[in-house]
């Protein structure tokens, strides 16, 4: 798995790897995805390169809490209104740590 920075980051493509603690997460809402209501968070991850929002959906949205080391595979970079968002998908994996 090849591990990307957050400096290196382009519009539509997929991560392979990205990790980064959680420096910012913003409060939990609901989003209907298929007719079911689910948690979504946004977050803000920083690396040693810079930061860059994060969308968080279901059971991590619940579980990512400041501090947290993050190690996302499999995620998508896309832009919105000038800016950089990673999107963690159904094909995603992600990981929480408390260390680096």
């Amino acid at each position: 798995m090849v591990l990307t920075c957050v400096h290196d980051l382009q519009p539509k493509r997929l991560i392979q790897m990205i990790t980064g603690e959680l420096i910012r997460c913003y409060p939990l809402s609901m989003a209907r995805v298929a007719g079911e209501p689910m948690p979504v968070r946004h977050a803000i991850i920083s690396d040693c390169s810079g930061w860059i929002r994060v969308k968080l959906w279901g059971q991590d949205a619940v579980d990512a809490l400041l501090g947290h080391f993050i190690e996302i595979r499999n995620v998508w970079c896309y832009q919105k209104n000038g800016s950089l968002w990673l999107s963690v998908g159904r094909q995603s994996s992600l990981r929480f740590r408390t260390q680096p």
